[in-house]
């Protein structure tokens, strides 16, 4: 059937340009930050892919984030809105920018988020803040590939995957 790939084989794009960055294998790293409710997720972009676009869902909290790549788009963490004028906001990345790290607001949920890249800063997006504040950063040499943590209709927690 058209559209099918039931043996999982990639094929790739004819003249497609990749970036010339290199990855490890995606792994979990630094600490979770956030609650305890909700259920696990973990998303990410499997290299060769990298982040090109991120949205956010947000008013008081962080309610959801969706991330795109040069593939497709993931599967989404969180929700789109407990509230009915919760605001969306979407940053797309330049060619050779990527996600370097967090700067996290919480408590039970994620109350405050800013995103760090290679050349910038994007955000922060949720309310006014939460009683912890932390940077989570990648490592030397990797950038931030996805998140993983706990989430249901806000994200409870978030934590870096970086390669």
């Amino acid at each position: 059937m058209p559209g099918r790939n039931p043996e999982g084989v990639r094929a790739e794009k004819p003249n497609q340009q990749r970036s010339p960055r290199k990855t490890t294998a995606p792994h979990e790293f630094g600490e979770q930050c956030g609650g305890e409710g909700g259920v696990p997720y973990r998303v990410f972009a499997a290299p060769p892919a990298f982040i090109r676009k991120v949205t956010v869902w947000h008013k008081q909290y962080v309610d959801g984030i969706q991330l795109a790549t040069d593939e497709g788009v993931l599967a989404q963490i969180g929700g789109t809105g407990k509230h009915k004028d919760v605001r969306i906001d979407s940053f797309e990345l330049a060619e050779g920018e990527f996600i370097t790290g967090l700067s996290v607001e919480y408590w039970n949920y994620i109350d405050r988020i800013t995103f760090h890249t290679n050349l910038k800063s994007y955000g922060p997006y949720g309310g006014s803040g939460g009683n912890v504040t932390k940077e989570l950063r990648a490592p030397g040499g990797q950038q931030v590939l996805g998140f993983a943590g706990r989430h249901w209709e806000l994200i409870d927690s978030i934590q870096l995957i970086v390669g």
